[in-house]
Formats: C-alpha cells, sequence, structure tokens
C-alpha cells in the first residue's frame, strides 16, 4: 500500500467516524427528548455516550477537515499580501500550528495515559474517551508539517 492510498483510506475514516458519531448523537438527542414524554425506557447511560460521541465527532472531524484543508480559516491578511511576504505569513502561520499541535498532542497523550477513572453506567476506562485528542492532533500534526515541507520545497 502506498502513501496516498493510505492517506486516502484514512481520510475516509475519517470522515465515517465524524458522521457516525454526529449521526448517533442526533439518534440519542432525538431518543431522549421522545422518552421524556413517553417514559418506556431509561436512559440513564445518555450522558456517558453523547459525552464519547461529541468528543469523537470534534476531535475526528477537525482531523479530517485539516486533512482536506477545509477548516475555518481567517484569511484576511495573508489574502492582501503577495510574493515574500505571503510565503512568510503563511510559514508562520504552519510553525504556529505545528507548535499548538506539539501541545495538544504532548499534553492530550498525557491526559490519557494518566486518566484512571471509569464511566459510572459502563465501566468503560475514560481513556477511550481522552484517545481520541492524541490521535487527531497527531494526524493534524503531520498533515501541518507536511504542508510545512511542501512549501520549502517548492521554494528549493
Amino acid at each position: 500500500m502506498n502513501i496516498r492510498s493510505f492517506d486516502q483510506k484514512l481520510g475516509k475514516l475519517l470522515r465515517a467516524l465524524s458522521v457516525l458519531s454526529l449521526s448517533a448523537l442526533f439518534v440519542l438527542l432525538i431518543g431522549n427528548v421522545f422518552f421524556r414524554f413517553v417514559p418506556i425506557f431509561s436512559f440513564g447511560w445518555f450522558d456517558e455516550i453523547v459525552e464519547l460521541m461529541f468528543a469523537y465527532f470534534v476531535f475526528y472531524g477537525a482531523a479530517a477537515l485539516w486533512r482536506e484543508k477545509e477548516h475555518f480559516q481567517v484569511y484576511f491578511i495573508p489574502s492582501k499580501l503577495k510574493g515574500k511576504w505571503r510565503k512568510a505569513i503563511d510559514t508562520m502561520i504552519d510553525v504556529i500550528n505545528i507548535a499548538f499541535l506539539s501541545m495538544l498532542f504532548y499534553y492530550g497523550l498525557d491526559l490519557t495515559i494518566r486518566a484512571a477513572d471509569w464511566t459510572p453506567i459502563f465501566k468503560l476506562p475514560k481513556r477511550i474517551w481522552y484517545s481520541c485528542i492524541p490521535i487527531s492532533s497527531l494526524l493534524m500534526l503531520i498533515y501541518s508539517t507536511f504542508s510545512l515541507y511542501s512549501r520549502f520545497k517548492k521554494e528549493a
């Protein structure tokens, strides 16, 4: 398997995780509202699953958007610049991204490793909830590093 096909499969996986998490959130919220008015079934475990789905949706969704460069950007100043200044601003943005994502990965991994608590209903380790932070930040860090590398490679 070459790197391009791996990247495409990773992109599909990230999108699938995001869509699945958002769909599960939607179904759970509808179910919770319905079963409040029609008390047939108890949703005592509702908070645990919503927390998990929301975390996965946000972090894996962010990684999917980052991979395709479709995330929100405020590009007012760089869009007004041309030439060397534009490249300098873009490089500075990449360096800041790499610094932030490195810290997010480090502290997210630290949180995941140190987490010792368990969920009250399902008795699952909270590490499952927190694992999306270092995984998604590492993926975004790799894509940001590659972006910076390709920017310097174009100039050479």
